[in-house]
Parts: structure tokens; C-alpha cells; sequence
């Protein structure tokens, strides 16, 4: 019997054991397991830091609290004030503190209720992280066992910055950062140790004592703390008299919203809640104040909306982003991101064509372009100011946005080419084909961005500093990849020296008489029906470029790029560091070579007046001059000749600068000292037209019915002349509107109205035909 009940009780020890061993081991395998991967689930605010760590806005979290996602690291006076205030034996325990609770537990028996917790700042953080249960006994004892197993898994600073990033701090701010910007204004790093013990004794009572709430309470504590810092000498006493006669905040103050643009960019291209991005603060700040100051005059003028964008022309870091001006209204549309809005790109994009055309050798910078009155099928371009010039240098024709010349350009260069070119410069809102949009994309006929501008002339300035360019980014550290600009750099040179020379508003050009000024390469655009006017500049230093209009599209007289948009750019430009020399010529890619004064082409062998000028090398295989010519006249010189009314040997051999007829009669207006070649001798041949050249279609009197295309469109009437002489240029005209030029082949088709129309051909010699002729209805 006995022996049976010993059996028994070593029986149920031995199960005792068994039982013990496998709670112990399904406690640990708890304690494990019991600390998520992640401590914190909570959502975060959205923030946007300058270069320098400076806050330039924020959202709100999803939760409706300013929680700040953590930046890992606790500022050395907030470290000691909140150890010194919430637990002086953070350093050495190991979660808990016997003492401490030893503390609280007597003062919840003496006065019958949870008064005190005695909980250690690791308490505090497992208290944080399970949302604040309700406080009962079983909870302290789980969050004691929490603790450990949180001491055990992270360093004193990791619990440390957890608790910093976590904390409330009164009304809907949890953690430093946010509470010193919301009750500061500033960052955590630049409190003073009156601000630091503020912050310090706030989660101890969240709820109760905040700024602006208890300020009495709030005042007495933080005085406390900091006699506690003095006494033991972690500050002296003049640091000390002077932190106690430190103010406290009244109330939350509103979070800085200096870039809310980008900062919606951010969100919606990038997956963090912290963006630490490439913006200087007090660019930013600048801008902010210029545009919306410059504002207040437009306003007036119903024009309410702009957008400025500033880059590193050398690193193509975006310095300044305002995305649209500030204003209470809704009716001003400020919510809407300029910057990022595809508008009519105006005149912008000539320097474009410009440079690209030199890079393919159809210009020289110098060689003239037509500029008359021009028809290009049912496309009538004009100049602003409704003035031609016959002839003018592309180079000058760039800098006064003539709109004609650039027209012609546009043709010879070839629509679909430099369609394609945009695209390759990163103008991805040219998404349409290069027919719909036809000779019009020079003018504004598509749509571009603030950011796609400022990138393509930003890619500009960079190639010339370094041969290679990265497009634009925002984000600090995260430069994009570097690579060659499809485009010739001495072409790029030479494009912004012509813009150099673009006149400044209100300056009259004589900036240039002041060593003070500074050398910018500037354009305007103007789209049509006054709805957006541009303006970007260029230094070795800086890309800005701007926006001025509507942000519903409606126009405005007088918004104009010149009028609207240039006079802020050159404020801006005048507050920004000036460059210390300008870009360096690109030899390599340039060279200085010989060419016609007067045409500005390379010379052909009758031109007599010539100088020496850096071109880009891509246009040394350009045309040559065709305007200089050998002509022959009598012995007087006053009468052009030939053989059939002139003896060889009695003639005079000149060298004379021609322009074509149509071209001459503008061209002559505006150059006095051009010389028009003498007229023919009535005896000569020359002037008998029928001679040399005729119609062949249409005749004399013709009346034409126009079929309708197959897509419904109306179909063009065909013209065609035949010249005696195979190698000749033929200049048409239809109704005193130049329409273009032809040669070997000399057809020419166009869209005609209803009605009687003349056409006139004229050739280089000035041979002219005219003759009428009538559309009929279909």
C-alpha cells in the first residue's frame, strides 16, 4: 500500500515537472513572440523639409493627429529633461523599477484609487504602443513583462526615440517634432532648455496641461524641472535665470506651409512619409513673398494665378517650387498645382528650333530669314507687332520673338522632326503627331509645363558646365542618372548668347553699360488669346522660369509674357547670387569662321564684305549666301545689261547684294543704306516675260470648282509655272500675301476661299507674272 502511494506521488511530481517545464516553455515562446516586428502602426503626417532640415509643410495624419513619422534621434536637451522628469533610472534598469513601483503601489492603498503609475519611460512607450488600456493591476504587471521584453530587444535610445516619436504633448500633437514646430515654431534640435523642459513635463499629463490650458500648472512644473537641471548642474545659473523668465506658448501655433505644391507632388509620386527635399529654405521663402506681393498688382487686372520655379543650373536641384500664389479665395483657383499644368507654350520653345536648326546646318546665327506677309496653306502667322522686317538675322529674329521667320524656319526644319526632338527634350505633353499640331508649334499650337520648360533650359546650362545633364528632381540625394542632351553644345552656346541680347523690360538694353549686371539668357511666350504669359532665364547659376495667368484659362488683355511675367523674373533674378562668369565657350564644338556681313551666311565668291564669328561647326556645311550676285550694267552704271542690248566690252562687273522683290520692299524700309539693284535697260530681253517664263495652270480667267478630299476636307488648287531656266528661284504671291518659293519643279498647292483671286510669281531677277482667276462653289 505504501509502496503504491509512493508510486502515485512520484507519479504526479514527475508530472508537476513535465507540466512546469511546458508552461515555462509555452511562456517564453510567448515572451518571444509576444513584441510585434513593429511596435507602431500608427498613421503618420505627410512633411516636407528643406535641404537644411527646415519644416516647409505637412498634412495631418489620416487619424486627424500631428504625428510625425520618427527621425530616430532625440535632441540632447529634450534627452535630459525627459529622463530627469519621467524616470532618472532610465540608464540602469531593466524595464521596471521596483522602487517606482514600490512608490505608486503605497499611494494607490493610502488614497483608495490609481493615482500613480511608477511607470519607467519603457513602461510609458509598451503603455503608447497597446493604445492606453485602461489602468488595472493585470495591465501593469503585462506591461512590466512587455518592458523587459522590450529592453532586451532594443538599445536605451532606440526606447528613448520611440517614446520622443510617440508621446502626446497635448491638444492632437504626438512626439517632439511635431510639438516644437506646433508649439515653437521651430525644430526640436533648436529649443532653448525652457522650451526643452516644457515639452519634457507635457505627456504626463497630456490632457490636463498643454499651451494654451493650464498655464499656470504648465509654468510651475516646467520651473521645477529646470531648478532640478540647476541643482544638479547640468545647467549654470544664468542659464537657468534666464530659461524661468522664458514665455510660454499661448497656443498651437499653424505648422509652416511654405511649398504645399511640392508637398502634394511628393505624396503623390513617392511612398514615405518624410521627404527631405533638394528646396532652400530662403529661396523658397523669397519667392513666396515676390510672387505673391507681384500678384497683388495683377489682381487688378483680373489675372490671379503664377507659378515659379527655380533650379541649380548646375546640378538641376530644384531650389524654389511655389506651384501657384496664396490666396483665401477659391475663385483663384490656388489649389492648383502651375507647375505641373500643361498650357500653351507661346514663344518658348523658338530657341529650341533655333539651336536645333544651327546643329543640322540650315543657319548660320547670323543668316537671314524671311520676314513678310505669309500665307502657309490656311496658317496666316503675324508678328506681335504687326510689322515686318523683309529680311531679318535669326539670330535677331529670335530675340524679338518674330513669329514669321520662325514660321519659315519651322518648314524648312520639318514639322515632324522637331516634334520629335520636344519629345526627346522631355515635352511629353506634345503627345499629339506633328500634323495636328502643323506649323502652329512654334507658336503655341502645343501644350507645355513650367517643370518641362525650366528641365529643358536647365539641361541647356548643365551640358555646357559639364558635357552632361540630369533632368530636374526635388528629392535630396536621389539625383537622377546622368546622360548626354540630344543636342550640339556649341549650338547651345551660341543659342543662349542670342538670348543675352533679348531686351529687358524697362531697361532699354543699357544694362549692359553697368559692370554690375549680370549676363542672363532669357525668353518670353505669350499663348494666343492673352491666356498664359512665360518668362525663364538662364545664368550659370540659376534656372527660373514663370507663369502668369489663369489657372481656368480665362485670357486677360495685356497678359503677355514681356508685360507680365518678365518684370518678376528680373526681381527675382536681382535677389539671387549673381554668377561670377559666364559659360565657357565650348571650342571644341565651335569655330571661328568667315561669313557674309550682310546675309550672315558663309560667303560665296561675290560677296565683298565679310567678317570673322564663332559658329557652332555643324553650320559650316550650311548654304551658301545666294543674295550676293554678279551683275552687269552700262558704262554709267545706272542701267543693268546684258548681251542682247549691250557690248561686252563696254560693261561694268559688280558684286551687288540682291534681295528677292518681295523681301527687298519691307527689307528696304528698315535698312536705309540698302542699295536695290539698277533696273534693266528697257532694250534688254529681260524684259520680256513671256520669253522666260509662263503658266501652265491655271490660265488667264480660269474659273476653278474645288472637289471636296475623300475625309471631307477641301481640296487645294494646284499651280504650276515653267522658267527657261531650270536653276531658278521662284518667289509666289497670291493676292499681294507672299506664299513661298520654288525651284527646278515650280508647283505650288494651297487651300483657296470662294472668290477671284491674282496669283504673282516673281524670280530672282524680277521677272514677274500676274494673272486672275476664280473659285467657284462646289
Amino acid at each position: 500500500m505504501l509502496e503504491r502511494i509512493r508510486k502515485i506521488r512520484d507519479g504526479y511530481r514527475q508530472n508537476r515537472s513535465v507540466i512546469r517545464r511546458l508552461a515555462f516553455g509555452i511562456f517564453m515562446i510567448w515572451y518571444i513572440c509576444v513584441l510585434p516586428e513593429k511596435p507602431f502602426d500608427d498613421p503618420y503626417s505627410n512633411v516636407l523639409l528643406s535641404r537644411n532640415g527646415k519644416l516647409l509643410g505637412a498634412h495631418i495624419a489620416s487619424d486627424g493627429q500631428w504625428r510625425f513619422p520618427p527621425s530616430n534621434h532625440t535632441p540632447y536637451k529634450l534627452r535630459v529633461c525627459i529622463i530627469r522628469f519621467e524616470d532618472k533610472n532610465f540608464r540602469n534598469h531593466f524595464g521596471f523599477s521596483i522602487t517606482g513601483i514600490g512608490r505608486a503601489l503605497l499611494q494607490n492603498l493610502s488614497s483608495g484609487e490609481v493615482r500613480s503609475g511608477g511607470s519607467t519611460i519603457t513602461q510609458q512607450v509598451v503603455r503608447i504602443m497597446r493604445k492606453n488600456p485602461p489602468r488595472t493591476y493585470t495591465e501593469k504587471l503585462y506591461e512590466i513583462i512587455i518592458a523587459t521584453r522590450m529592453e532586451w530587444s532594443y538599445s536605451k535610445d532606440e526606447i528613448l526615440n520611440m517614446y520622443t516619436a510617440h508621446a502626446p504633448f497635448g491638444n492632437n500633437v504626438i512626439g517632439i517634432e511635431a510639438a516644437a514646430w506646433r508649439y515653437f515654431g521651430r525644430t526640436p534640435d533648436e529649443l532653448s532648455w525652457a522650451e526643452s523642459a516644457t515639452l519634457a513635463v507635457l505627456p504626463n499629463a497630456p490632457g490636463l496641461i498643454y499651451p494654451g490650458k493650464n498655464h499656470h500648472s504648465l509654468k510651475r512644473k516646467r520651473n521645477r524641472l529646470l531648478k532640478e537641471l540647476y541643482s544638479e548642474g547640468i545647467i549654470d545659473k544664468l542659464s537657468y535665470q534666464l530659461a524661468l523668465e522664458e514665455p510660454l506658448p499661448d497656443k498651437p501655433l499653424p505648422l509652416p506651409r511654405e511649398a504645399p505644391h511640392l508637398l502634394q507632388l511628393c505624396i503623390s509620386k513617392e511612398s514615405q512619409q518624410r521627404f527631405v527635399s533638394t528646396i532652400d529654405e530662403s529661396l523658397q521663402e523669397m519667392v513666396n513673398q515676390e510672387l505673391n506681393q507681384y500678384m497683388i498688382e495683377l489682381q487688378d487686372r483680373g489675372i490671379y494665378n503664377g507659378s515659379v520655379l527655380i533650379s541649380s543650373s548646375k546640378t538641376g536641384e530644384i531650389l524654389a517650387y511655389v506651384g501657384n500664389t496664396f490666396s483665401e479665395e477659391e475663385e483663384f483657383s490656388s489649389d492648383v498645382d502651375c507647375i505641373q499644368a500643361p498650357r500653351s507654350s507661346g514663344s518658348i520653345l523658338k530657341p529650341i528650333l533655333y539651336a536645333k536648326s544651327m546643329e543640322n546646318g540650315f543657319i548660320t546665327p547670323e543668316q537671314l530669314l524671311i520676314d513678310v506677309p505669309s500665307r502657309f496653306g490656311n496658317f496666316s502667322p503675324n508678328n506681335f507687332s504687326r510689322q515686318f522686317n523683309g529680311a531679318v538675322p535669326a539670330n535677331t529674329a529670335l530675340c524679338k520673338s518674330l513669329n514669321v521667320p520662325m514660321v519659315y524656319l519651322l518648314r524648312e526644319y520639318g514639322q515632324a522632326k522637331f516634334h520629335n526632338d520636344l519629345k526627346q527634350l522631355g515635352f511629353h505633353h506634345m503627345n499629339k503627331t506633328a500634323t495636328h499640331y502643323g506649323l502652329s508649334l512654334i507658336l503655341g499650337g502645343g501644350e507645355a509645363t513650367n517643370w518641362e520648360i525650366n528641365s529643358c533650359y536647365n539641361r541647356f546650362a548643365q551640358q555646357l558646365h559639364h558635357g552632361k545633364s540630369n533632368n530636374l528632381y526635388y528629392r535630396l540625394n536621389k539625383r537622377p542618372k546622368s546622360g548626354y542632351l540630344p543636342m550640339n553644345n556649341g549650338c547651345i552656346y551660341a543659342t543662349l548668347n542670342a538670348l543675352i541680347e533679348v531686351s529687358r523690360p524697362d531697361e532699354d538694353n543699357n544694362w549692359k553699360a553697368f559692370e554690375s549686371s549680370e549676363k542672363i539668357a532669357w525668353k518670353t511666350g505669350t499663348s494666343f488669346g492673352f491666356r498664359d504669359g512665360w518668362a525663364v532665364g538662364v545664368t550659370p547659376e540659376y534656372t527660373v522660369s514663370i507663369w502668369i495667368g489663369n489657372a481656368d484659362g480665362e485670357g486677360r488683355p495685356g497678359l503677355t509674357g514681356v508685360k507680365a511675367a518678365a518684370p518678376l523674373l528680373f526681381s527675382i533674378f536681382r535677389k539671387l547670387d549673381r554668377a561670377e562668369h559666364w559659360f565657357r565657350i565650348p571650342e571644341h564644338q565651335m569655330q571661328k569662321t568667315e561669313i557674309c556681313s550682310k546675309s550672315g551666311q558663309l560667303p560665296n565668291r561675290f560677296c565683298d564684305d565679310t567678317k570673322w564669328v564663332w559658329v557652332p561647326k555643324s553650320c559650316l556645311v550650311s548654304k551658301p549666301c545666294p543674295y550676293h550676285q554678279l551683275i552687269h550694267t552700262n558704262a554709267s552704271g545706272t542701267q543693268r545689261v546684258n548681251s542682247s542690248c549691250e557690248d561686252p566690252a563696254n560693261m561694268i562687273h559688280t558684286s551687288w547684294f540682291i534681295l528677292p522683290p518681295v523681301v527687298e520692299r519691307f527689307y528696304q524700309n528698315n535698312q536705309p543704306t540698302y542699295k536695290p539693284a539698277p533696273r534693266f535697260d528697257p532694250k534688254c530681253a529681260i524684259n520680256q516675260p513671256e520669253q522666260f517664263m509662263t503658266f501652265v495652270y491655271p490660265k488667264p480667267g480660269t474659273k476653278l470648282y474645288i472637289p471636296k478630299a475623300l475625309d471631307g476636307s477641301r481640296g487645294k488648287v494646284i499651280f504650276e509655272v515653267s522658267h527657261k531656266s531650270a536653276a531658278s528661284i521662284l518667289y509666289w504671291h497670291i493676292d499681294e500675301t507672299f506664299i513661298g518659293t520654288t525651284s527646278s519643279s515650280h508647283q505650288l498647292s494651297i487651300e483657296l476661299e470662294k472668290g477671284v483671286h491674282a496669283v504673282t510669281v516673281v524670280d530672282e531677277t524680277g521677272l514677274t507674272l500676274s494673272q486672275q482667276f476664280e473659285i467657284m462653289s462646289n
